[in-house]
């Protein structure tokens, strides 16, 4: 379907136009292939719908897949622990969530959008790399799982996941490799930091020992006969 999309808008307005258009390329595009439709006009206009619908969707999209990592890291310990606690009547990581939406409010409105797309592309083929990775090092680890689905022609698919995806971040520029390079780094003081704290003796952490007392289930209409000691 992408490549659909691209072959027709490269036949509509050419390569270099296309290229010149930047972010309103496919708008473009559309308006010069699409008939006029009532009460949108041209096509630029449904496509333009078609992008608010898609980022809206995005951004969910987003906001869900970022608070689980963070919960699932809450529960760890591997981030705060606050971030790990769920909602009591939704069952939902509702810390997480605002925790993940404030983030991007922030990257949003204080960070060029420009800077903010190339280090979600970035980190999304960074994501690639350490999925491909980790399929790797977990077949390494537990050669005798049971798998319901074995990637075909291993360990191929995985390296080519590795080195494509590091070959396509060699084309975003240096100033975003350095910005992610230093979340990253940001990352790595904190989960370190963390980590020290979990290990403090003097932190109690996770190891709290539970009592709870469970009394028997007796009807109390019941006679029960006593019993000898």
């Amino acid at each position: 379907m992408y490549l659909l999309v691209v072959f027709v808008a490269i036949g509509t307005l050419g390569a270099e136009a296309l290229a010149g258009a930047g972010e309103t390329a496919i708008a473009n595009a559309a308006e010069g292939f699409m008939p006029r439709l009532p009460l949108l006009g041209t096509g630029a206009a449904l496509i333009a719908f078609g992008a608010v619908f898609s980022t809206v969707s995005a951004l969910n999209a987003v906001v869900i897949g970022s608070s689980r990592v963070a919960f699932a890291m809450g529960r760890e310990r591997q981030l705060p622990g606050v971030l790990g606690r769920l909602h009591h009547r939704f069952g939902t990581p509702f810390v997480a969530v605002l925790a993940s939406a404030a983030v991007m409010l922030v990257a949003v409105v204080l960070v060029p959008i420009e800077i903010v797309g190339k280090l979600a592309s970035l980190f999304s083929l960074l994501g690639f790399v350490v999925v491909n990775l980790a399929a790797i090092e977990l077949r390494r680890q537990q050669p005798a799982l049971r798998r319901p689905f074995e990637i075909p022609f291993y360990p191929v698919p995985p390296v080519l996941g590795i080195v494509l995806n590091l070959l396509l971040g060699l084309f975003i520029d240096p100033v975003t490799w350095t910005l992610a390079v230093g979340w990253l780094a940001l990352g790595g003081v904190v989960y370190v930091a963390l980590q020290r704290r979990k290990g403090d003796p003097g932190d109690p952490g996770d190891d709290v020992e539970v009592t709870v007392d469970v009394e028997p289930d007796v009807d109390p209409d019941v006679d029960v006969p006593p019993t000898d000691d």
